[in-house]
């Protein structure tokens, strides 16, 4: 059991916790809310012994393990394998559990024995990940696990965190994610640690019903104190009521006052719309692209852009989802097809990459003013302070700045363009559950277009009425919802079918483990038997295309020494379409055996799971 009592916690004038406490229990997986900078991250380092609480106590129990994923890329060994198994007691009968973990967060199986130094920053810190995950650390701390995953890693990180066996506090923006894996919620409100069982709604619906009682029982106390005054001063000076009065004093001095609770402004975004009288906004005909170095990442994409579509982009990390918003907003040029649009249209796009044009020694407020010079200092104040930079933090500049905070005020700048059609690219990273939630709103009233490239599900949910898919090596339209997408069609790369581990609870022994691992062993079989008849289909081909290869071969030795050279050109052009034929085998084998692979690591999980 993890216990924090009285913890208070100051920088300065901020007060981030005032004699704030906990308790956690055995198994409970703990999702950690509040906005932005009130503390949760604050709490993370307190727990690892980064930073000192000012006053409170931690306990802990006796040899109890902290594990959390770290932002510090450093790498010493040959491979992301070998980096992932440090973390392993057992590393020669546990590998698996490693691969399986680098594998379900989007790395393939010829990844596994490169360095990590090959991978970008973003792949590098799910190599962390993995680490953490299969070391199974008494307590687990994920602070934003999700900001460097794309949608079919996060599907497996859910599955994963939900049979996760030991303690965990998870800080996230993504309140389906969260609820989804924790058994319950905690609060940073008002300097306290506020937690019950339950989801995020479940825990704000009971914070709002208290503040409310609260605020009527505090009127109504300010009423009766208001009462008693008027009394006390009518009847100060009259000797006769002197003792009634004293009485009143005494009363009123005892029952002391409710304070106010200050109000917390929430969010009220709002974009600036350039008005569209037409219907069709966009026409993508055939569209084509890929880089000199690789293979194309969509051909043939067609799709047209009406006045109040909302389409979103979704598939695995670096399959061509950002490249497509950059093709639509004209920073890069097709190599194939046209993209037409409308004279009237006007776009804003919110992309990643874009931070890095904003102007080093621009403060935030000129970089806001810079986009509509006629709108007035008090406004682009106001929506500064919307964006978290309240008072002088507006006139930080530019280059002082984190990654996050130059987001927002990418975010900033959009809200202030006039347009019509908006291309966002992942533009709730960097913000809290009430700043998504007022983004989310804005976007409903938003009358123009969307195309919107996001991994969260409950977002895709919640907007998308159109789908561009990049799955299995090319990019397709589905003409409907989220939801709809993965009940008919799913992702390629997943198996939804294994069993999920209920948290806590004694492991069965005896009869009931033999049970156990029968019941998941015949599960495996049926869950992964369409894909080995697929690996045992491509494995016979290729058997029988290299028999046969082997036998024109032997005939084109025999027509050579027989000198029948008509019959030798015959015999090298079937032999070389049959060799093409064994090539493109061979490929699909490597991709077919990959999918059986995970989906047998992630059975063999849950069988190591019963030991």
């Amino acid at each position: 059991m993890i216990s924090v009592q009285g913890l208070s916690k100051s920088y300065g004038e901020q007060v981030l916790f005032d004699d704030a406490s906990f308790v956690m229990t055995p198994g409970e997986r703990l999702g950690l809310i509040g906005r932005n900078g009130y503390g949760k991250s604050t709490l993370f380092r307190i727990l690892l012994g980064e930073e000192h609480e000012d006053d409170g106590s931690i306990v802990l129990p006796k040899q109890y393990r902290i594990g959390h994923l770290s932002q510090h890329l450093r790498f010493d060994e040959p491979t992301i394998l070998d980096e992932v198994c440090k973390g392993l007691k057992h590393r020669e009968h546990e590998a698996y559990r490693a691969e399986a973990a680098l594998m379900g967060l989007g790395f393939t199986r010829d990844d596994l024995l490169r360095h990590a130094h090959h991978f970008s920053g973003g792949y590098q810190i799910r190599v962390n990940l993995a680490r953490v995950l299969v070391e199974e650390p008494n307590l687990l701390l994920l602070d934003e696990p999700t900001n460097y995953l794309d949608i079919t890693s996060v599907r497996w990180l859910t599955r994963f965190l939900r049979g996760w066996p030991n303690e965990m506090i998870l800080i996230t923006h993504d309140r389906a994610f969260m609820d989804s894996v924790c058994t319950h919620t905690m609060l940073v409100h008002r300097s306290k640690l506020r937690r019950m069982e339950g989801t995020v709604d479940k825990l704000l619906e009971q914070v709002a019903t208290e503040e409310e009682v609260y605020e009527n029982t505090r009127q109504n106390e300010e009423k009766k104190r208001r009462q008693d005054e008027r009394f006390i001063e009518r009847f100060r000076a009259k000797a006769s009521k002197a003792t009634l009065v004293k009485s009143r004093q005494k009363l009123l001095d005892k029952r002391g006052r409710m304070d106010e609770l200050e109000t917390e402004r929430d969010l009220d975004f709002r974009f600036n719309p350039a008005p569209f009288h037409a219907t069709v906004m966009m026409s993508v005909d055939d569209l084509a692209f890929g880089f000199d170095d690789g293979p194309p990442l969509m051909e043939g994409l067609s799709f047209a852009l009406e006045k109040g579509d909302r389409v979103a982009i979704i598939g695995p990390n670096g399959k061509g989802k950002t490249t497509l918003l950059n093709l639509l907003a004209g920073e890069l040029q097709p190599r194939a097809g046209t993209i037409k649009l409308n004279p009237n249209t006007q776009i804003a796009y919110f992309g990643q990459t874009n931070i890095d044009r904003l102007h080093p020694q621009n403060t935030v407020e000129e970089e806001i003013l810079a986009v509509q010079p006629d709108n007035s200092r008090t406004v682009v104040r106001t929506l500064a302070g919307m964006l978290m930079f309240s008072g002088d933090a507006a006139l930080k500049t530019v280059s002082v700045l984190s990654g996050g905070e130059r987001s927002r005020v990418l975010l900033g700048k959009l809200l202030v363009s006039p347009a019509n059609l908006l291309l966002l690219d992942e533009p709730t990273n960097h913000l809290d559950m009430p700043s998504i939630e007022a983004l989310l709103d804005a976007v409903d009233a938003f009358p123009g277009a969307v195309l919107l490239v996001t991994h969260s599900e409950m977002i895709l949910e919640r907007l998308a009425t159109r789908l561009v898919v990049f799955d299995g090596g090319k990019a397709t339209l589905f003409e409907s919802g989220y939801r709809d997408f993965l009940e008919r069609v799913g992702w390629r790369s997943e198996s939804d079918e294994a069993p999920r581990k209920p948290s806590g609870g004694p492991k069965p022994v005896g009869k009931d483990l033999r049970k156990a691992r029968a019941e998941i062993v015949a599960a495996r079989t049926k869950a992964t038997a369409a894909l080995k008849t697929k690996v045992d289909v491509i494995e016979a081909r290729i058997e029988r295309l290299e028999r046969q290869i082997d036998e024109l071969d032997e005939e084109m030795s025999e027509a050579a020494a027989e000198g029948r050279a008509g019959d030798i050109g015959k015999l090298a052009a079937d032999a070389k379409k049959k060799r093409l034929a064994l090539d493109a085998d061979w490929e699909l084998l490597e991709r077919a055996q990959d999918e059986l692979d995970v989906a047998r690591a992630e059975w063999d999980i849950k069988l190591g799971e019963l030991e």
